[in-house]
């Protein structure tokens, strides 16, 4: 579900990204549809470019209908399309979050070179 996209402790999900994504499928224009009702039915809150949670019970009821052995695989992918659709200069703003999305998903990290971006991207998160 859409909600999945959201299942991020303290965060939110920025329109710019969803952009990009809105372009990408049929798939995400139907999500997208489904993120306008989730903001209709008062579940999320839009603000400006910025998707929320209405409330953290609301987040954190949506993260417990996501299966625990689906959520290092979910982290990981929410990290890596930060990753991939966020440029080199705003790749600072929004480090912490990727590095943190990511090594949540760290246990699916099987590729050495994506183990090795990843300890990259926390020693430079480290140096922040």
């Amino acid at each position: 579900s859409i909600l999945k996209l959201f299942m991020r402790e303290e965060e939110g999900f920025h329109d710019e990204l969803s952009g990009k994504e809105r372009k990408s499928s049929d798939d995400s224009n139907n999500q997208f549809l489904m993120l306008d009702f989730a903001v209709d039915e008062g579940l999320l809150q839009k603000e400006g470019r910025n998707y929320n949670f209405a409330h953290d019970q609301i987040q954190h009821a949506a993260y417990s209908l996501i299966p625990e052995d689906e959520r290092g695989r979910l982290h990981k992918h929410i990290g890596k399309l930060i990753l991939i659709y966020v440029s080199d200069d705003e790749l600072d703003d929004v480090l912490f979050l990727a590095v943190d999305q990511l090594n949540r998903g760290a246990a699916f990290i099987e590729e050495e070179e994506e183990k090795m971006d990843l300890a990259m991207l926390n020693l430079r998160a480290g140096e922040k």
